[in-house]
This record gives C-alpha cells, sequence and structure tokens, in this order.
C-alpha cells in the first residue's frame, strides 16, 4: 500500500509535473524549473553531489526501485517536481512522516 506522498508523487507524474533522470533533472535545476528535488537514497554519491545544494528543497526515497515506482518507471535515481503546488504538498506530506 503507498502512503500519501507517494501518491501524490505518482498523481504529480500523470499530471505531467514530473521530470525524472539524471541530465533532465539537472537541466531543471539548472533552469529554476525544479521545485522539489526527490532523491533514492541509493544514488551514486557523484549524482547525488550534482544536486546537493541547489538551493532547491531536496526529500529521499528508500531505494531507486520505489522512486521508479512512484513515478511510472522501472528504476529512478532522482526526480524533480516542477509544480509549486504539487511540491508543497509531497514535501509537507513527507515532513508529517508519510513517506
Amino acid at each position: 500500500m503507498q502512503n500519501k506522498a507517494e501518491r501524490l508523487i505518482g498523481l504529480a507524474t500523470r499530471a505531467g509535473k514530473i521530470i525524472t533522470g539524471i541530465e533532465l533533472c539537472e537541466k531543471a535545476v539548472k533552469t529554476n524549473k525544479a521545485k522539489l528535488i526527490i532523491l533514492a537514497r541509493d544514488i551514486s554519491e557523484s549524482s547525488k553531489k550534482v544536486f546537493i545544494g541547489s538551493g532547491v528543497d531536496t526529500i529521499y526515497v528508500d531505494s531507486k526501485e520505489k522512486l521508479g515506482k512512484c513515478t511510472g518507471k522501472e528504476v529512478r535515481s532522482v526526480a524533480v517536481i516542477t509544480d509549486s503546488d504539487f511540491s508543497d504538498a509531497v514535501l509537507k506530506a513527507y515532513l508529517n512522516n508519510d513517506m
């Protein structure tokens, strides 16, 4: 069963408000389109460094597989939400320990 944050990530994906993949997410961060970064805890250190310290709020999911499942893909290391309303809702659910 999915928790609230995971369901919101899935909803944002279906609404076209999520970008996945390291290169596309890095571009979204650099062009100020990223409102929230979602990293898998098992992302490589070199990839993590690209996103940490970017000034964009960042949350973590347990694994690449879990992030992939949330976004309807097989495996994903990183995703960004490009919509402020979705990012606020996911961040609120995450901070309420609903992830």
